[in-house]
């Protein structure tokens, strides 16, 4: 089996704090408001993640989006509640963890990263723990959702994805699908996020959501 390439820690807070400020500045933007909040890189149960949560916390966003990797060190369903539950169990629906009330309704909405793959590849049974403990839409591989103005796509870009990941793939066509029956055209955002994928505007060029990660050419709508 081969291993993934692990991403280092240290990138949480900045990739957390610069993609929040910037989508939060965008969808204010709109004539209805949209607060989301966007972690990635973040699931360690460390002293820096406790840190991060509260901070994101503070600022009292309506939900929040990961952009991967949440449940180090390979997706263990040991780990998953103290790496996820612990901090954001209040935004979580439904949420069946130790760690407190969850919330009434979902307001958390994960991506798959490497590392909740089990960062082994291949492993097609990796992430079934993170499959067992959210409640996400269509495969929750890959889903849509609509908040305000603003239309989310979340996608899977680790080879593990058994739906593909190139731009004629399933998980492609579907996408590309999905983004031209979307109404979130011109007077509203359509926010593409993935581990290694794309924050965009469907008007504009794909900006790089992953830091020294980059983006993947892969995963351009």
């Amino acid at each position: 089996m081969k291993k993934t390439p692990t991403t280092a820690p240290f990138i949480q807070l900045v990739l957390s704090l610069v993609i929040l400020l910037s989508g939060g500045a965008m969808a204010r933007a709109q004539t209805s408001s949209t607060r989301f909040g966007v972690i990635g890189d973040f699931g360690g149960d460390t002293t820096a993640e406790r840190d991060v949560a509260n901070l994101v916390k503070s600022w009292s966003p309506d939900f929040i989006v990961t952009v991967g990797d949440n449940n180090y060190p390979d997706g263990a369903a040991s780990t998953i509640d103290a790496n996820i539950g612990q901090y954001y169990h209040s935004f979580i629906y439904p949420y069946t963890g130790s760690y407190g009330a969850g919330a009434t309704a979902n307001r958390f909405f994960p991506c798959l990263g490497n590392h909740d793959w089990g960062d082994t590849y291949p492993n097609p049974t990796g992430a079934q723990p993170y499959f067992d403990y959210f409640t996400l839409p269509n495969n929750e591989r890959y889903y849509d959702f609509v908040r305000g103005s603003v239309h989310f796509f979340a996608i899977d870009s680790d080879p593990n994805e058994p739906s593909g990941t190139s731009s004629t793939s399933t998980q492609g066509n579907w996408l590309k699908n999905k983004l031209a029956a979307s109404t979130a055209k011109c007077s509203s955002f359509a926010l593409l996020f993935g581990f290694r994928a794309r924050l965009v505007h469907l008007d504009a060029v794909a900006l790089s959501a992953m830091g020294r990660h980059g983006g993947a050419l892969r995963a351009r709508p």
